[in-house]
């Protein structure tokens, strides 16, 4: 697990410094990107940057706090 989560910070900083716009923009949006929510979870995507959204805090709470909305808009996917 150490080993995935080395891997993980690497690659979300790098992410992040190319994607530093909050593609949420939703509630109380900071409009800089500094987390990144995973729309299908972490478990086998945890590193597939296709899952990944660029998110600022604020929007990132909302969605983690509003699943239903969050699926309809387009922000989280089934993670089937």
């Amino acid at each position: 697990m150490a080993k995935l989560n080395a891997a993980y910070s690497k690659q979300r900083r790098q992410y992040l410094s190319n994607h530093n716009i909050c593609h949420a923009k939703i509630h109380k949006c900071s409009l800089r990107a500094t987390e990144i929510h995973h729309k299908k979870g972490r478990g086998e995507y945890h590193l597939d940057e296709s899952t990944w959204l660029p998110v600022c805090r604020s929007c990132h709470m909302w969605i983690e706090i509003h699943p239903e909305e969050s699926y309809e808009l387009g922000l989280s996917e089934t993670r089937h």
